[in-house]
């Protein structure tokens, strides 16, 4: 835990020298993917909490919003989770909703499915949302249609992903957090999953996906990072390292969704808004 955080504390100090707004690392980036029981090891769950503490240390001096992976222990329930930072902040953190147990995944193992989890935990010395409905609105004046929403891996998979009602409660930009692994025929399945839902939602999506360095076992992973709007393919990485990087036109996709008289917008009554 302590040398990924150490990765991750480099990548957003270059993120923020290249001007970047939303750094996403890939989905458990604090203590790697495939880490099997060791999940249920109080020390591996320790030790990511200790690197959030760091990244949250170091944030406060950055002028971004950084999303990062981790495990968490709550009232007896491991959860696989997202926590959305900001200038020393943590802003909320979302539980994955859908949690593959099938082929080579065996989530349904160690974590709990975030579905309907509303509530809040102690974390880092902060008592912070908790719940699988949030979305993130910026306060920034100048950019008050920025409204994110995150959703992890699996949940971009199946029938009825988070993000499309994310997408109807104001968010722009959907954050994914991955840990997709490489078969034959998926990266191609994977990007017009991508391409598609940010098409279908008028909105953009960004995509982190594990890479390089992330298994010893016999699963391959490729780092397939992608960033589309709208239904355009923007930015692409695929095995590769460093930073994949792209701009996002706000102000368009909220122009295309009031254009559309299908698209449904809905209010945020008994929803969490940061």
């Amino acid at each position: 835990c302590g040398y990924n955080t150490d990765q991750i504390l480099t990548q957003l100090r270059d993120c923020a020298q290249r001007g970047v707004k939303l750094a996403v690392f890939p989905e458990f980036c604090l203590t790697g993917y495939t880490c099997g029981d060791l999940f249920l090891q109080r020390t591996l769950q320790q030790g990511a909490l200790e690197g959030l503490g760091r990244i949250l240390e170091a944030s406060a001096g950055l002028d971004l919003v950084a999303l990062v992976g981790l495990p968490l222990m709550v009232r007896g329930k491991l959860y696989n989770c997202a926590a959305v930072v900001c200038r020393g902040q943590i802003l909320g953190v979302v539980p994955k909703t859908y949690l593959p147990n099938y082929g080579e995944f065996y989530e349904g193992r160690w974590f709990a499915s975030g579905a309907g989890v509303d509530g809040s935990v102690n974390l880092c010395g902060e008592q912070v949302s908790l719940c699988d409905r949030l979305v993130f609105a910026c306060t920034n004046p100048d950019l008050p249609e920025l409204v994110i929403g995150v959703e992890l891996c699996e949940d971009l998979w199946v029938s009825d992903p988070p993000s499309c009602t994310l997408a109807e409660y104001g968010a722009t930009v959907i954050l994914n957090l991955s840990a997709s692994n490489e078969i034959v025929g998926k990266s191609s399945y994977r990007r017009n999953l991508v391409v598609g839902q940010s098409g279908r939602l008028c909105c953009g999506y960004v995509y982190a996906d594990a890479g390089e360095g992330e298994s010893t076992t016999d699963l391959v992973f490729s780092g397939h990072n992608l960033i589309a709007e709208n239904g355009t393919l923007l930015a692409e990485r695929r095995f590769g390292t460093g930073l994949t990087i792209s701009q996002l036109d706000i102000g368009r996709l909220c122009h295309e969704r009031q254009r559309l008289t299908t698209f449904q917008s809905r209010h945020l009554e008994g929803w969490a808004e940061v």
